[in-house]
C-alpha cells in the first residue's frame, strides 16, 4: 500500500530544518511565559519519544535511520500548522535553554522546546492531540512512499485495506463505490451480480438493508455490501429519469479482480500489462499467455509502467512464467542481517516461452514488486528494459506497534536483486533509456511502447 507524503518542497524543508537545529547551538534565553508544566506535558508527549526509539530498533535499509531528520519532520509539522516562519522561529529555538523533563531524550530537546512554544500560542490544543501529528511528520521525513502512523482506532482498518490490496478476489457484488457531491454512487463490473441484478452505471445509493448510507464514505459503504457468497443484500437507490428509488436485491458472490490486460498486435507481438500485484495476477498472466500463444505470438512486451507493486509472490509467478523454476527471484534482508533467498516457483502447466524474445516497459512510477520482476529478468538477460528508471522503493513495510495501540508502518526489511543491488540506491535502470511522448507514428501512439516493438520487430523474421 502506498501513502501520499511530504512534497518535495517539505522535504527540503526537512532537511532544513534539522540542519538549522545543528547551527543554533549558542547560549540564550529561557522559556517563554505561560509554557505547561514541563513533566505533565512530557507525559502525555510520550508517544513522540517511543515511536522515535521503535522506529529506530525496527527499522532495516542499507543506508541508516536519520534521527535529526525524524525529529526535523516533527518540527516541519509545527511550522506548517501554526503557519509559522523557519526564520527567526528555528533561531529562537536554538537559543531555548531551560529545565526539560528528565524523560524527554537529550537529543529531542529541541523538539520539545518546540512543542512548548506552540502548545503555549495554542492552548485549545493538549500535548496528548499533538503527539500523533508529530509522529505523522517523523514518518513523513522517512525515505520511500509508505511510511505512516496509525492511531489505535485506524490501525484494524488499516491492516484490512492493506490485507484487501493485495487479493486477488472478494465476496461482494462486484462494484465500484464513489463518493461524488455527496452521494453514494455505484458503478457495476461487467457481468458481476450487480450488474445481474438491474443496477446500473452511476446509480445513486440511498440505503444498505435499510440502513441509510448519508455521511458514509466508499470504504464504510463496501463494507456494509460485502457479505458471505451467495447471501443477498438489499440496496436501495436513486436513478437518473427514475421518479421514485428502486429496490434491488444482489445475491453476493466471489468478484474476481482483474490487474492483467492484454492483446496481439501487428506482427504477432503480444502486449500485457499488469497494473498491480495481487494474489492472482501470476494466474492471470498465465491465461493472457495462453490466448496469446494460440494467436500464434512471436514476442512479448510486458508493461509495467504505473504499477505500485502489491505481492511479492504474485511477481515471482509471473517471473515463473518466463524464467525457469528455482531461480533466484531476490534476496530479503531484515534486522538482522540475515540475508534470506526468495525463489522463482514452480508453476504448473508453465508454457515453454524460453526463446520468446521479451521487452519490459518501465517508468518513475514502476514501484516496489514491479522493479523486482524488471529486475530479475533483466540480469538473467532475458529481456530487454525500456523506459525511464523505476522509482527505486527497496524495502518491505510492516507494522511496529507501540503501548497504547497505535503502530508505526516502516521499512522492516530490505530487498535485493539477484546480482545483489538495492533498488533504493539507483532504481533499474533501463537497457533503452526512453522518455513517454505521444507520437503519430508507430503502432503504439506513443515512443516508450513503439521502442520496444521496434526492438522485438528487429529479432523476428521479415517474412511471418
Amino acid at each position: 500500500m502506498q501513502i501520499a507524503k511530504f512534497s518535495r518542497v517539505s522535504r527540503y524543508l526537512v532537511l532544513a530544518v534539522a540542519a538549522a537545529l545543528a547551527m543554533f547551538l549558542v547560549a540564550g534565553c529561557t522559556a517563554k511565559e505561560g509554557m505547561p508544566e514541563p513533566e505533565a506535558a512530557s507525559d502525555e508527549l510520550g508517544l513522540v519519544w517511543e515511536a522515535l526509539d521503535a522506529a529506530n530498533s525496527n527499522y532495516a535499509a542499507p543506508n541508516p535511520l536519520d534521527r535529526e531528520v525524524m525529529i526535523g519532520g516533527a518540527i516541519v509539522r509545527i511550522l506548517e500548522m501554526g503557519e509559522i516562519a523557519p526564520y527567526p522561529f528555528l533561531a529562537d529555538l536554538g537559543r531555548m535553554r531551560g529545565q526539560i523533563p528528565s524523560s524527554v531524550p537529550d537529543e529531542m530537546a529541541d523538539l520539545w522546546w518546540a512543542t512548548q512554544i506552540y502548545l503555549a500560542e495554542n492552548p485549545d490544543i493538549g500535548p496528548d492531540e499533538l503527539a500523533p501529528i508529530l509522529v505523522r511528520g517523523m514518518m513523513d521525513s522517512l525515505p520511500g512512499l509508505s511510511s505512516a502512523y496509525f492511531t489505535a482506532d485506524q490501525l484494524p482498518e488499516a491492516r484490512e485495506r492493506m490485507e484487501r490490496d493485495v487479493e486477488g478476489s472478494y465476496l461482494g457484488i462486484g462494484a465500484s463505490v464513489v463518493a461524488q457531491e455527496g452521494r453514494i454512487l455505484l458503478f457495476p463490473f461487467t457481468d458481476s451480480p450487480a450488474e445481474k441484478a438491474g443496477i446500473e452505471q452511476g446509480d445513486s445509493l440511498i440505503a444498505v438493508n435499510g440502513v441509510p448510507v448519508g455521511g458514509a464514505t466508499p470504504s464504510e459503504v463496501g463494507e456494509q455490501v460485502r457479505g458471505p457468497e451467495g447471501t443477498k443484500v438489499l440496496l436501495q437507490l436513486e436513478r437518473l429519469g427514475e421518479p421514485e428509488p428502486l429496490e434491488l436485491e444482489v445475491f453476493r458472490g466471489n468478484i474476481q479482480l482483474d490487474t492483467v490486460s492484454s492483446q496481439l498486435v501487428r506482427g504477432g507481438i503480444g502486449y500485457i500489462r499488469i497494473h498491480k500485484f495481487r494474489d492472482n495476477t501470476g494466474d492471470q498472466v498465465f491465461e493472457a499467455l495462453e490466448r496469446l500463444k494460440r494467436f500464434d505470438m512471436l514476442a512479448l512486451i510486458l508493461d509495467v509502467r504505473r504499477n505500485p507493486g502489491g505481492s511479492a509472490d504474485a511477481a515471482a509467478e509471473v517471473a515463473a512464467q518466463i524464467l525457469p523454476p528455482g531461480g533466484t527471484f531476490r534476496f530479503v534482508e531484515g534486522g538482522d542481517g540475515e540475508r534470506r533467498e526468495h525463489l522463482i516457483p514452480e508453476y504448473e502447466g508453465r508454457l515453454s516461452l524460453e526463446e520468446l524474445p521479451v521487452a519490459v516497459l518501465v517508468d518513475e512510477l514502476t514501484v516496489g514488486e514491479a522493479e523486482a520482476l524488471a529486475a530479475v529478468l533483466q540480469e538473467a538477460e532475458r529481456a530487454t528494459v525500456v523506459g525511464v528508471p523505476t522509482f527505486g522503493e527497496g524495502s518491505d513495510y510492516s507494522f511496529v506497534e507501540l503501548e497504547d495501540g497505535s503502530a508505526l508502518y516502516i521499512p522492516t526489511s530490505s530487498w535485493y536483486t539477484p546480482g545483489g543491488a538495492w533498488v533504493g540506491d539507483r532504481a533499474i535502470q533501463p537497457d533503452r533509456y526512453v522518455e513517454y511522448e505521444e507520437v503519430p507514428s508507430g503502432v503504439g501512439g506513443e515512443q516508450q511502447f513503439n521502442t520496444a516493438y521496434e526492438l522485438l520487430d528487429e529479432q523476428l523474421p521479415l517474412f511471418r
